[in-house]
């Protein structure tokens, strides 16, 4: 039988573990009054941060986060209270801030794939919206209105204004309103994080079968960057926003690095990479949740970004009726129903929380992925397997632990639900581990000092 080997050192420190396990939405969805409540799910998989786009439901059920939600008449005067409409966004936020998890807000409106645009078109005033913005801020972080001091940290100024579906004018028309929107609310706001702008993906970079609207989505960036950073159209940009869907946990570090360049090269260096929505996609009409390689993909795909240049990364998405949702979904509109990768956002929270990671090197790619970090007095891997068969013997280099527990899952069974399973204590006999694993299988190993 065929057998790979694998070094873990948790005396060499590899930096932090980056926010990966963001997701677009909240815990709650399911219709007007967001009776479906994943709450507990939230907080088990520890989300650093939700992304407000497409919350509630893809298009916010309109009460929800979008701005023609929060101020449903632009004639309105948007310095008076009364034209606000704060209280289903209050409660949704809430909602989030509930399970631990913070706040990435986008300030814009949802997709509308319409021949006719009502809301996701520029705004007639583009200083009224930045106003808008403004006090939408001072709500939630100042208290304004009855309001909160929230501190979120994070505003996205519109999402995927380089596609027709998110945003009808053109692209000079969107850069304005970014130029606009941002320097008032950096003056505003010195200590918020302002960014943009949930780019579509750098597809074309390396898919031969990339369509026309794939490859304009390079070119919309590149324009984009060079717009901020000319003297007369300056603009701060503290974090950049873009999407990759695959199957392929490798194109995920490739696109990372391509968004890495092109920020440097534009002179945002300090600039960080988010990407804002991942997942895999459908094969053959088979939603994610439904096929067997979802899990290892996602577990891949994680790990992949802890070891790219990519800052931090939201999963797409926590509405239980999106095709994309892969992690949990209702029985009969009653009994909630966990998928095999809810239990891998789990396992990745458990590095999350230790906090360090180490070296875990001796990767083979498109095989074996592995991650490993500790806090000193513990410590874990997660390893996933892909298209590997046989045995791996894992040496672990650490005079702390001498002790291990493995927890197991397998993806498949009933409606993609897998199976999770979890060893006794195990000694570490002379700093080595042997597993037999199957393809497709997620494991997370948890050591300690008995």
């Amino acid at each position: 039988m065929e057998k790979k080997d694998i070094r873990v050192d948790f005396t060499k420190k590899c930096g932090r573990i980056k926010p990966l396990h963001c997701i677009n939405g909240g815990p709650r969805s399911g219709g007007y009054n967001l009776p479906v409540d994943f709450s507990d799910e939230f907080s088990a998989m520890g989300v650093p941060l939700v992304r407000t786009a497409g919350s509630a439901g893809e298009y916010g059920l309109n009460q929800y986060v979008n701005i023609h939600c929060i101020f449903p008449d632009f004639t309105a005067d948007e310095n008076l209270e009364q034209s606000y409409n704060f209280l289903p966004t209050d409660l949704y936020l809430a909602s989030i801030r509930n399970t631990g998890a913070g706040i990435f807000f986008r300030l814009g409106e949802s997709r509308e794939p319409y021949s006719k645009k009502l809301y996701a078109c520029p705004p007639i005033d583009p200083y009224k919206w930045a106003r808008i913005c403004e006090h939408i801020v001072m709500h939630y972080n100042e208290g304004w209105a009855g309001g909160f001091k929230l501190g979120i940290k994070y505003w996205e100024i519109w999402s995927a204004p380089d596609t027709a579906e998110c945003w009808s004018g053109t692209k000079q028309e969107y850069f304005e309103l970014y130029r606009v929107t941002a320097n008032h609310l950096r003056e505003r706001f010195p200590k918020i994080k302002i960014g943009a702008y949930g780019a579509r993906g750098f597809y074309s970079l390396n898919r031969l079968d990339a369509s026309e609207e794939m490859k304009s989505y390079v070119p919309f960036m590149q324009e984009f960057f060079s717009y901020i950073t000319k003297p007369q159209t300056a603009a701060p940009l503290d974090f950049f926003t873009w999407a990759c869907y695959t199957t392929s946990p490798e194109e995920i570090a490739l696109h990372a690095q391509y968004a890495r360049t092109h920020l440097d090269g534009a002179g945002l260096r300090r600039t960080r990479s988010f990407i804002c929505e991942y997942n895999t996609v459908d094969i053959g009409g088979i939603p994610p949740a439904l096929r067997e390689s979802t899990p290892s993909e996602l577990g891949a795909a994680l790990i992949m970004a802890q070891k790219s240049v990519a800052d931090m990364m939201m999963y797409s998405s926590s509405d239980i009726y999106s095709r994309d949702n892969a992690l949990f979904s209702m029985d009969d509109h009653s009994t909630s129903h966990h998928y095999a990768s809810y239990s891998v956002m789990c396992y990745f929270a458990k590095l999350y929380k230790l906090g360090t990671a180490v070296e875990s090197g001796n990767d083979q790619r498109k095989e074996l992925y592995s991650l490993a970090a500790t806090d000193g007095n513990e410590g874990a891997m997660m390893l996933v397997t892909r298209n590997y068969e046989g045995k791996v013997e894992i040496a672990v280099n650490s005079d702390n632990f001498n002790t291990c527990v493995i927890s197991k899952t397998v993806s498949g069974g009933v409606r993609g639900k897998g199976s999770n399973l979890r060893s006794k204590e195990i000694g570490i006999s002379s700093g080595r581990l042997t597993l037999s694993v199957g393809q497709g299988e997620i494991y997370l190993l948890t050591f300690f000092n008995k």
